[in-house]
């Protein structure tokens, strides 16, 4: 199929990568289905991009690769609703924010995307752990990412999930 977006144009979407949330993007609870786009592969960041509203993106980064020490729990509930058999098949994804100045980047560690790569459905969960920070600051962080970029297993189960698009 093709959908239209307002980053990318006209884009060729397969249903083999299409992720399905299961309750949604906070503020967009009524967005169901989504792929993931490589936009630059020099960057750690993706677009997490809706199939149904081409104008609804969301600029995401591997939460693991921001924070290597990050491993929330989730809870039983949420692991049956994603049909998670296998903690292998988890990626977790925080939403991005970029503020007017490009070196104020953070990441929403407390609401990761959860995906199950395998059965590729996902969810974005609010997690109640007050450790875990809204706003991650990513610069901050940025030569520790780098250092493990290069040999995240992660990174190639995001590559069997999502598209590249010129930019």
């Amino acid at each position: 199929m093709k959908i239209t977006t307002t980053r990318f144009g006209e884009i060729s979407v397969t249903d083999d990568r299409i992720i399905e949330m299961k309750g949604g993007i906070l503020g967009f609870e009524h967005l169901k289905r989504y792929i993931m786009l490589i936009h630059d592969e020099k960057t750690p960041f993706l677009w997490f991009q809706s199939v149904e509203d081409g104008a609804t993106a969301f600029v995401v980064v591997n939460s693991q690769l921001i924070k290597t020490d990050y491993e929330p729990l989730i809870n039983d509930g949420d692991v049956g609703r994603l049909g998670i058999d296998d903690v292998a098949d988890v990626i977790l994804m925080a939403i991005v924010t970029i503020r007017s100045n490009p070196l104020m980047i953070t990441a929403n560690l407390r609401a990761p995307i959860v995906i199950n790569a395998r059965k590729k459905l996902a969810a974005q969960l609010v997690l109640d752990d007050p450790e875990l920070p809204i706003q991650y600051d990513i610069a901050d962080n940025k030569k520790k990412a780098e250092e493990i970029a290069s040999g995240d297993s992660a990174t190639e189960k995001i590559g069997k999930l999502s598209s590249t698009v010129s930019p």
